[in-house]
C-alpha cells in the first residue's frame, strides 16, 4: 500500500484502489445533501444545497485465500476515517460504469476554462466532428482539477463548446486546463464503512457487508 505524503494528521494513500481493482461489484451515486441552520424556535433559517459528494459501495468476492489478502486487510482497517485515498474505475471489468459516449476519438487532448457556476467552456481538442456527431453525452464523467469529477447534464453537439455539470464547480477556477474522461478520472475518497469480515475453511475470507467510499470535499 503506496503513501505518497504526510502533512499533519492527514496521509494520501493509494491504498484504497486495491478494493476497487479486486471488486465483485462497484455501485455508485451522488448524494445530494443540504445544510441547514435552525433557530432556537424551530424556524429554519437558511437552507444551502451541498457539493453533492459521490459516494462508491464496493463488494468484495468471498472465497480469497486469507494468506493474499492479510497484508490489506491489515492495513486498510488501520486507517481511520479522516484518511484520504484516490481512487479510479480503470479496471475492464468495470469500465462500463464510466464509459465515455460521445464521438471524439481522443479524449486526452481537451481543454476548457470555468470560473463559477456549474458550466465550463471548452477551448481545444474538441473539433473534428460532424452533424449529428456529440462531444459529450449526459452521463460522461469529466474531471477539471485534482479536485472534483462530474457528470455532463445534457448531451453536447458537434459544434457546441458550453458545458454544463451536475452541480457547481467545486475547483478553483482554471484557465485553459486540461479535462480528463471517462477511465482517465480519478476520485479523493474516504471509507465510512469497513465491513465485518471473518476466515471459513481455513484459509479463505468472506465478507458480510460492503465497503463505502465517500467523496473528500476539503
Amino acid at each position: 500500500m503506496a503513501r505518497l505524503w504526510e502533512e499533519g494528521k492527514q496521509i494520501m494513500t493509494t491504498a484504497f484502489q486495491w478494493v476497487i481493482d479486486n471488486a465483485e461489484s462497484i455501485s455508485i451515486d451522488r448524494l445530494k445533501t443540504v445544510a441547514q441552520s435552525t433557530a432556537r424556535d424551530g424556524t429554519v433559517r437558511t437552507v444551502a444545497r451541498t457539493g453533492q459528494p459521490w459516494r462508491f459501495t464496493v463488494r468484495l468476492p468471498d472465497g480469497p485465500r486469507w494468506t493474499d489478502y492479510r497484508q490489506y486487510i491489515s492495513e486498510i482497517e488501520a486507517l481511520d476515517r479522516v484518511t484520504v485515498g484516490t481512487i479510479g474505475i480503470t479496471n475492464a471489468g468495470h469500465d462500463w460504469l464510466i464509459k465515455y459516449q460521445g464521438d471524439l476519438s481522443s479524449t486526452s487532448g481537451i481543454t476548457a476554462t470555468w470560473t463559477t457556476g456549474n458550466t465550463i467552456t471548452l477551448t481545444g481538442g474538441h473539433t473534428g466532428l460532424s452533424s449529428g456527431q456529440y462531444i459529450f453525452r449526459a452521463g460522461d464523467i469529466i474531471q477539471l482539477d485534482s479536485k472534483g469529477c462530474y457528470t455532463v447534464s445534457a448531451d453536447v453537439a458537434y459544434n457546441e463548446s458550453l458545458v454544463t455539470l451536475h452541480r457547481p464547480i467545486i475547483d478553483p477556477a482554471g484557465v485553459s486546463d486540461p479535462i480528463q474522461v471517462a477511465s482517465a478520472c480519478t476520485w479523493s475518497v474516504i471509507c465510512t464503512q469497513f465491513p465485518k469480515w471473518t476466515l471459513f475453511a481455513r484459509d479463505q475470507v468472506s465478507w458480510e457487508g460492503e465497503f463505502i467510499f465517500v467523496e473528500d470535499l476539503t
